[in-house]
């Protein structure tokens, strides 16, 4: 079945799976005894929360566009960490619902299987890529193994990326879009053209796994990486970069268009488009930089660190001065350089002149960059030493420098020992951390020295096998003392809180309220909706409003009856319905008395197109909210005085309401729905204008009468997507299945 030849490559990746294994067996082994799990925090507020939510509507057949249990409604598809229709994700929401559908347990522990999955994909596509790169045979199986361990299991896959997941699952796939890169360009005069879909479908994975920041750097390196290897061809150099990038560029936007499209029409809404150049220039401390030779010492996590025998075969091929090694050496650099953030220069220049990327923020995450560069660097410069020193001694300066770093290592852990000895257990970490340092600094420095020593035909076999060993134990020792893990099994996380029995058993009768909770997107984890709640993307005016210092009245617009808080009394009436006294987190429910409804007929707006001035207005205790809804332009009728109205809710579904409302005259149906363009409104089955009203809310004019108002959430920008994203797959799959004909075809043709 396999060949002969394919067999160091099975073993490869047997290889890979095991050590992947090994690396998070505490997250994947059954026996609960030793089991640990990612801490809680964005993983599981954010990640666990939003995964929870897609599989309860995919299970129930339906797509999730509106999420109202969080911020007082959110949209769930646009805000692109959702993830809504990334692969691995539908495959881990299928694998759930087919074995007894979702609790925050259960995806707790299913997206921390996916999560390692992808530890696996990305060292597998680094191997395969590098396996190409690496052109002699002879070392390349070995060079490529320590490429993938590098970038897989580094600091930057194993730091913070976890308990960000789409950042470790976007950045996972673009050892993928290199090697068709790669194999595109590899002949010096013909282009493989169809290698460039491989690169394209990559990228569309990283759109739809949904980190957009990763995904930018994601265009980034593969593009220089595309120029980089069109200047070095014979002819048709321009040609081969500008098709190249706009196939590339086409069929991941293509694949991605519907989470692209919903995304890049709610950025504009969102707080992140208030953010200036100061805001958005945060990055490591020069001091950082130190991560590299002394990981855990200088911050809890160490994105930079990659393994000091990894960084010492970095050196030996960076020296090499060769094409291949100077582009990565060059990537390397100005990543570093863009990971310091407004503390190099880099960032202004990128700030103003590269598309996008004055968009995002926490420059740190351009250690995205140093990852891979330094991955392939390791890996070609293990192939390089290996076969440097197979016949001849290793240059002294490369002696030098490998004892160098040693010598470094060996004078911050005497340092490190003397602070311990002085400031006792207050410095025993960092001795620790530093002593480790050390203790690889050395062998590694020993044993890239002593390849050119032995000529004993066992060591000049086995030598590989013992860089390799050698990096793994470096790098999974560190790992195991991650701060990311904790000795709790999943299935002990997330426990729904007591006080959410009291708050059903009271609402019983009054289905339709909202909550101000305290924990992060409590309300989608337990389907109630909330005002509060976490997401890197979330609508402007919302958030002012939740900033408003006048709690009651943000209770009033937002139609919040309940609040569960640590307060014994609220600054108005309320009851208590619950109380769980503890010294750390006291939990207690109170029942508002006076709840605005979240839909009522008015008949008085105040119109006030400054925005700050209606704020303010707002906040003002005096100010009528309970009969008076703000507006931001005059209405084209006028409202009467008359108060004999009323206004009911028939059903309320994540992407529909159906109103009942009532009036002696003209009015308004105003409505705590935060305002999204993807909203439409029909009175009577005639369609109506949504108007904007109180700061981040809707108002819809009614007329005299009895009215049936239906609200229905369906962005155009997601039917354009789906429209684009399916003619893309199909384009796709007919192409596949032509190209598999017509190969079928050229072989029967030869073969007669």
């Amino acid at each position: 079945m396999f060949s002969r030849r394919s067999l160091p490559d099975l073993f490869s990746v047997a290889l890979l799976a095991a050590l992947c294994w090994l690396f998070y067996w505490r997250l994947l082994t059954p026996n609960t005894l030793d089991q640990a799990s990612l801490i809680e925090g964005d993983f599981s507020g954010q990640f666990v929360a939003f995964a929870h939510y897609q599989a309860q509507r995919l299970g129930a057949g339906e797509v999730p566009l509106w999420n109202p249990y969080n911020l007082g409604g959110h949209p769930f598809l646009a805000d692109t960490q959702s993830a809504v229709f990334y692969p691995p994700r539908l495959l881990t929401i299928a694998v759930l619902n087919a074995t007894g559908g979702s609790t925050p347990q259960r995806m707790y522990a299913a997206l921390q299987v996916e999560m390692a999955a992808h530890a696996l994909i990305a060292s597998l596509l680094m191997y395969a890529f590098c396996r190409r790169l690496i052109e002699d045979e002879r070392y390349s199986l070995t060079a490529s193994l320590v490429g993938a361990l590098t970038f897989a299991y580094g600091g930057f896959l194993t730091g913070y990326a976890p308990l960000q997941l789409a950042i470790m699952e976007a950045g996972a796939w673009l050892p993928l879009a290199l090697l068709g890169i790669f194999q595109a360009t590899r002949h010096p005069t013909q282009v493989r053209w169809a290698w460039f879909i491989l690169s394209g479908i990559a990228l569309g994975l990283a759109f739809l796994a949904g980190h957009p920041q990763t995904a930018l750097f994601f265009i980034y390196l593969s593009l220089a990486y595309l120029l980089w290897r069109s200047l070095g061809r014979q002819a048709n150099k321009i040609r081969t970069f500008v098709i190249g990038a706009l196939i590339f560029g086409v069929v991941g936007g293509g694949i991605a268009a519907v989470q692209l499209l919903p995304g890049l029409a709610y950025l504009s809404a969102t707080t992140r488009s208030g953010m200036n150049f100061d805001a958005k220039g945060n990055g490591f401390p020069i001091y950082d930089l130190l991560q590299m030779v002394f990981p855990g010492v200088f911050s809890l996590y160490s994105p930079l660190y990659f393994g000091i025998a990894a960084l010492m075969l970095v050196i030996y091929s960076a020296s090499r001065l060769r094409p291949s090694e100077i582009f990565w050496f060059i990537v390397l650099i100005v990543a570093l350089g863009l990971s310091l953030g407004k503390g190099a220069i880099l960032y202004d220049i990128f700030y103003h002149f590269a598309p996008g990327f004055s968009l995002f923020r926490q420059q740190e995450r351009a250690a995205y960059g140093v990852a891979v560069a330094a991955a392939i660097l390791a890996a070609q410069g293990t192939a390089d030493i290996l076969r440097d020193t197979a016949e001849e001694a290793l240059p002294r300066r490369y002696v030098t420098i490998f004892l160098g770093i040693a010598a470094g290592a060996l004078s911050f852990s005497g340092a490190a020992f003397v602070e311990w000895l002085t400031a006792g257990e207050e410095a025993s970490q960092n001795f620790q951390r530093v002593s480790f340092s050390l203790i690889i600094a050395l062998p590694a420095a020993l044993l890239l020295i002593n390849l050119a020593t032995y000529r004993n035909r066992y060591w000049l076999r086995w030598r590989g096998a013992a860089l390799v060993a050698l990096i793994v134990f470096e790098l999974f020792s560190f790992g195991r003392s991650s701060p990311n893990l904790e000795p709790i099994p999943a299935a002990a996380r997330l426990p729904e809180p007591k006080a959410l029995a009291a708050l059903r058993a009271d609402a019983a009768d009054q289905p339709f309220f909202r909550v101000d909770g305290v924990r992060e997107n409590f309300g989608t984890l337990y389907n109630v909706a909330d005002i509060q709640g976490i997401s890197p993307l979330r609508f402007a005016a919302v958030d002012r409003l939740l900033q408003m210092p006048n709690r009651p009245r943000q209770w009033e617009l937002f139609g919040v009856r309940y609040v569960l808080t640590a307060d014994q009394a609220l600054p108005t009436e309320s009851r208590l319905l619950y109380e769980e006294e503890n010294p750390y987190n006291p939990v207690r429910l109170h029942a508002l008395e006076n709840v605005r409804p979240l839909v009522r007929v008015v008949h008085r707006a105040w119109i006030e197109p400054d925005e700050a001035q209606a704020l303010g207005y707002l906040s003002e205790p005096a100010f009528d909210a309970a009969h008076t809804v703000m507006l931001f332009a005059a209405l084209p009728f006028d409202l009467s005085g008359a108060e004999s109205s009323a206004a009911r809710i028939l059903s309320m579904a994540p992407e529909r309401w159906l109103i009942e409302a009532e009036s002696e005259t003209a009015a308004l149906l105003s409505l705590s729905l935060v305002r999204d363009n993807g909203w439409s409104a029909r009175v009577n089955g005639a369609a109506v204008p949504i108007l904007r009203a109180d700061i981040a809310f809707s108002a819809v004019p009614i007329p005299a009468g009895k009215n049936t108002v239906e609200l229905i959430y369906m962005p155009m920008s997601y039917t354009l997507g789906g429209v684009v994203t399916l003619g893309t797959l199909l384009i796709l799959v007919l192409g596949g299945l032509f190209a598999l004909a017509y190969s079928i075809r050229r072989r029967a043709h030869r073969a007669a």
